[in-house]
């Protein structure tokens, strides 16, 4: 009976294959957390925007009105969560290839680093008998 032992697993080899089943198991993920992530940027909008024209209750005095926005020096994460939410498909589309590149990267890594992990243990003789 002949007997085939697998010696060697090409590093470069076995993180491409790992970054392709990292990126195509991360695909529902990714369009889960873009569109999650499109849901947030538009609910902090919409708070955010609510905050500019809020008033105080202080009793007798009655209500001030105060601008909550300009008092916690917000107006430039409020311009920011505009530009990002008057664009929905950009934003979803950058998470989207960011999270599956992420995942994917890091699936190359730990299946490099399996590979690797196989060859140094690979040259030692093993007796089957």
């Amino acid at each position: 009976m002949t007997a085939f032992y697998v010696r060697r697993i090409g590093l470069i080899s076995a993180a491409k294959f790992g970054f392709v089943t990292g990126a195509v198991t991360a695909t529902p993920i990714g369009v889960a957390v873009a569109f999650i992530v499109h849901a947030i940027i538009g609910w902090l909008r919409r708070t955010l925007e609510g905050w500019q024209n809020t008033s105080i209750d202080v009793g007798l005095l009655g209500k001030i009105p105060v601008n909550l926005i300009q008092l916690l020096k917000l107006s430039d994460a409020l311009a920011t969560l505009r530009r990002l939410d008057d664009l929905p498909w950009m934003v979803v589309a950058a998470v989207f290839v960011g999270v599956v590149l992420a995942i994917g990267v890091l699936s190359a890594a730990f299946t490099g680093w399996q590979a690797f992990a196989y060859n140094s243990m690979a040259h030692f003789p093993v007796d089957w008998k």
